[in-house]
């Protein structure tokens, strides 16, 4: 059989697991039998003769050693039941006598496997076939055996169940069985015994023990019995009176010494008031603390009980008001009524809760200080209303002020806790301690100071998203240019605050102020550009009068760029130590009013004279010009009337000719200029703005005046002109073009608007001058890799000014020569004569007289402008250009020529560029090459002639082909050179 069917067969489910596990270990089963596996009991002797003295608990008698113990127990035939504290009901039914049969089983199974033996008894010696023999003999004990003597007689129960008197064998079988049972039951006890010896030497020591201090007592009541009588024998009545009442003295005493405790606590709130008031944190806490104490030392008065309870009360009250007083230091922070509140709360012990409690506080005075800042500026505020739409409520025009007004407000909490960080590192690193039990301390001490210094950054990010949410808020791009300065100088202002209170480089709200400036210099420039268009479209084109001085720095925009405008190589280096002397002085400017308690940094907005070097915090111009500075009252006005014209002398060695749309260019630039003094790293955008307001009046000027260009372009205009009209042309898609003004007059009387082409090129020539001004300076606010930028505009834009001059002077000259008329002139003269005239043609006559009356048309138009020699010299070029052209033009309408008629042709150039340089002074008229290479070709011999043909592509086809039909008389010749010149074409 298993052993699950050993358990349950043998009725062993009552047993403690672990006796059934030592059971099963001791046990192997085999089909239906099991085999014991047996130890040998081993005691050894020495151990039982050991001196140790042994308690029976049967009779109460004491050994000296185990083994005496053990033979004295082996008399003890019988053990009386009743010593094992089991209860038996008077009266037993069956039932009951079964479940006291196997309670008495179980508790004697459950000691022997729990015992340990007698001393000198190795009890781990008993083996499981033991304990489980031991066992079964228990189990074959009646119930009626655990019955009380005093209600069982087991002798006459044995001898009543003799099974018969004749048979001896039974009876002796009957006998060993119950001497067995009685040897197990003794066993067992005497085992229970064994291990409540220890319990019984202690119980023995402590009733000696109690036995002694009875005796002690008793002989101390009789001393005191003794004693009493002896004074009530002695004594008077009238001394026992004066002994009670110095007891009862010592009663009153007490009673007053109460009293005074109870009036003390009544008064405690009072005083802790009191205290508080006087701003005394330190003593009403103490007070509070100290009524504690006296209040638990006195608890047997009901009434200090109740008073104790109102004392937590009061000091919950108390710690309200200190957090109270602690949240007001956000706002203006006193280093004494700090030092007090760090006191009460060290009495605390809550110094790290007080500095959690106050950064809770400093971010609360954040938000309410911005919340504040803007409600005055809004009507009608709920207290529900976010922050974030309250910003969007405030009005356009009060949003600068508004700007104002939270940079201050949120600048107090800033300082207030700047203040705080600056006393707790000067206060508490002097205290700082180094004995080894106040280490605690120095680790609270460092926890604040980390603490501390983290909440600059945290406060200073709560800022920063306050003012970027109001900023976000608004519509910054409607703004006027000098409200948005002044907003901008506020930002800037606060970016300044931000170095001094953390050393944080405000990334955040820099790149912001980027964005939001980009986006408004954007929007700000295209409003500019419209305004250009309307300008140029309306614009008289007449000289402002101006000095023959007059730079940009005469105007008052530029006033403080002056200093800048240094040679390159010293530009680098005067901005760099500029810029670390600005930022010392802004960081010493800056920290003086962390220091100060009525006045912030931002005061200075308020002032309605304050200029924008101020609110900038720039040097102003200190050099003083040899030239007069003083701007002229007609440049001080936006337009200059025509009556303020003066009459100038004509070619004056150097004239300034600008207009009023020119004016105003200077002047945004000027302004685009004065943002990247305050806003360094957008200075390429903001160039790029100014240069775009550059390209458009460039545009524009050609626009007007080469429209009616009647003449071939090719020669006049260069390529790097053809590519900036092209890249201007495609950039200027994004802008409309101006449209071609008609108020313009342009009649043979005035050379059909030379006087405004004049003004509008060399306006244009001039504001390329001022621009190249600008250069050195404007490399020195980029990056090194941004110059290459400001270098190609420069070589690729306004070098290239200059080139516009030929087109537009050429479109008067060219009107004014009337060309339809000289050529018909030239086509009448006959090239075929056989001998050289010794006069020039009429034609020459012509073309004098209308060289002589567009003279004096210049001159009339130089008394209203000034012209200078490059200016004449430019009118004259082109006229000299448009002369030879016009030459070659009639000299290859020639159907014939002979040698003749091709000297008439050199006398004819000859003699008018002879007239030409007494009319115009130019010396030597240009161009003339064109002409004289033109008719000398006629000589040239064939191969000569044909390299000329292929080479010189600065003559159209139109005269090749009359020059090649002229000059070769072969036809073989004649169809060689034409298809060369019309192969060139095809090359072309």
């Amino acid at each position: 059989m298993d052993f699950a069917e050993f358990i349950k067969q043998e009725r062993l489910e009552e047993f403690p697991p672990a006796w059934i596990a030592d059971v099963k270990g001791e046990f192997v089963f085999e089909n239906e039998n099991y085999q014991i596996k047996t130890e040998d009991l081993s005691i050894d002797y020495k151990d039982l003769i050991k001196e140790a003295k042994r308690l029976c608990i049967v009779c109460n008698k004491v050994f000296s050693n185990s083994y005496s113990y053990l033979v004295h127990n082996i008399d003890h035939l019988t053990i009386p039941l009743d010593k094992l504290n089991i209860e038996v009901p008077l009266q037993q039914n069956d039932s009951q006598k079964q479940q006291l049969h196997y309670s008495c089983v179980n508790m004697l199974t459950e000691e022997m496997d729990n015992r340990h033996g007698p001393p000198g008894v190795n009890s781990r010696s008993l083996t499981a076939a033991q304990s489980a023999a031991e066992l079964e003999v228990l189990k074959e004990i009646e119930n009626v055996y655990f019955t009380p003597p005093s209600e069982f007689n087991a002798a006459r129960y044995a001898l009543e169940h003799v099974p018969s008197y004749t048979n001896c064998d039974e009876i002796e079988q009957m006998f060993t069985k119950l001497k067995r049972q009685q040897q197990v039951v003794s066993g067992k006890a005497l085992h229970l015994i064994s291990q409540q010896r220890d319990n019984c030497d202690r119980e023995f020591g402590e009733i000696q023990n109690i036995r002694q201090q009875l005796s002690e007592t008793l002989s101390t009541c009789k001393k005191a019995r003794e004693k009493l009588r002896s004074a009530s024998n002695h004594l008077t009545i009238s001394t026992f009176v004066i002994l009670a009442n110095v007891r009862k003295r010592q009663i009153i005493k007490s009673v007053l010494k109460s009293l005074d405790l109870l009036r003390s606590l009544r008064s405690v709130e009072k005083d802790v008031a009191e205290l508080i008031t006087k701003k005394q944190y330190f003593e009403a806490i103490e007070l509070i603390m100290q009524s504690k104490k006296a209040a638990s030392n006195n608890k047997e008065y009901k009434c200090i009980a109740d008073l104790a309870s109102r004392l937590q009360d009061t000091l919950d009250m108390t710690e309200e008001k200190l957090d109270s007083v602690l949240s007001s230091m956000c706002y203006n922070f006193d280093p004494i009524v700090f030092a007090k509140l760090k006191s009460a709360y060290d009495l605390l012990g809550k110094t790290q809760a007080a500095m959690e409690q106050l950064h809770m506080h400093y971010s609360s005075a954040v938000n309410e200080s911005a919340f504040e800042a803007v409600k005055p500026f809004v009507d009608n505020v709920s207290m529900e209303t976010k922050f974030q739409e309250l910003c969007r409520s405030v009005p356009t025009t009060k949003a600068p002020l508004c700007l104002l007004n939270l940079c201050e407000k949120l600048f107090l909490v800033m300082r207030s806790y700047y203040l705080l960080v600056n006393w707790y590192s000067k206060h508490e690193e002097s205290s700082m301690v180094t004995n080894v039990f106040d280490i605690e301390k120095n680790v609270s001490r460092e926890y604040i100071k980390q603490k501390l210094k983290g909440g600059l950054i945290r406060i200073w990010n709560d800022v920063q998203g306050k003012v970027s949410t109001f900023l976000k808020s608004l519509g910054l791009e409607e703004y006027p240019f000098e409200k948005f300065i002044q907003m901008l100088g506020i930002l800037r202002k606060l970016t300044q605050v931000a170095e001094v209170f953390c050393g944080d480089t405000s990334d955040l709200l820099r790149d912001f102020i980027k964005t939001q400036s980009v986006s408004y210099i954007k929007n700000y420039h295209k409003g500019r550009m419209e305004e250009l268009k309307l300008f140029l479209e309306n614009e008289g084109w007449e000289q402002c009068p101006v000095k023959s001085t007059f730079t940009l720095l005469n105007l008052q925009e530029f006033k403080q760029f002056k200093r800048y405008f240094k040679p390159k190589n010293d530009i680098g280096t005067s901005s760099q130590s500029s810029s670390s002397v600005h930022s010392l002085d802004n960081s010493v400017y800056i920290s003086k009013y962390f220091n100060e308690t009525t006045r912030t940094p931002f005061e200075m907005f308020r002032n309605e004279n304050v200029t924008n070097d101020d609110i900038f915090g720039l040097e102003p111009e200190s050099e003083v010009s040899e030239e007069s500075d003083d701007e002229p009252e007609e440049l001080k006005r936006d337009f200059v009337d025509d009556a303020d014209v003066q009459n100038s002398p004509s070619k004056v060695a150097h004239s300034v000719i600008v207009t009023n749309t020119t004016l105003s260019v200077l002047r945004n630039c000027g302004q685009y200029l004065q943002i990247t003094r305050y806003l360094p790293q957008i200075a390429l955008e903001v160039i790029m703005l100014m240069n775009q307001l550059f390209d458009y009046y460039f545009f524009t000027v050609h626009l007007f005046f080469t429209s009616d260009l009647d003449v071939a372009s090719s020669t006049l205009y260069t390529s790097k002109l053809n590519l900036l009209l092209k890249r201007i042309s495609n950039i200027e898609d994004s802008f409309s073009s101006p449209s071609i003004p008609e108020h313009l007059e342009k009649t043979e009387a005035n050379l059909h608007g030379l006087s405004e082409r004049i003004v509008g090129v060399e306006s244009i020539v001039f504001l390329a001058k001022q621009f190249e001004i600008l250069q050195p300076y404007l490399e020195s606010i980029v990056a090194q890799h941004q110059r290459m930028i400001l270098e190609h505009f420069r070589d690729n834009t306004l070098a290239v000014v200059g080139d516009l001059r030929m087109p537009v002077y050429m479109a008067s000259a060219s009107k004014a020569l009337d060309a339809r008329s000289a050529l018909i002139a030239m086509s009448q003269v006959r090239w075929d004569v056989k001998t050289v005239a010794e006069e020039h043609s009429a034609y020459v006559d012509m073309i004098v007289r209308k060289i002589q009356v567009f003279a004096l048309r210049l001159e009339n138009i130089s008394q209203k402008i000034t012209l200078n020699v490059d200016i004449v010299n430019a009118v004259w070029g082109m006229v000299a250009k448009f002369i030879v052209h016009l030459l070659v033009e009639g000299f290859s309408n020639a159907s014939k020529c002979s040698n003749g008629g091709r000297g008439l042709m050199q006398l004819d150039y000859r003699q008018l560029f002879v007239k030409l340089e007494k009319i115009s002074g130019l010396k030597p008229i240009p161009y003339q090459d064109y002409v004289d290479r033109y008719v000398k070709a006629y000589y040239l011999p064939r191969n000569e002639l044909e390299e000329f043909v292929r080479d010189r592509v600065e003559y159209s086809n139109k005269h090749l082909i009359a020059l090649i039909t002229c000059a070769c008389e072969n036809k073989r010749d004649r169809q060689a050179l034409s298809s060369a010149v019309e192969g060139r074409e095809a090359a072309m």
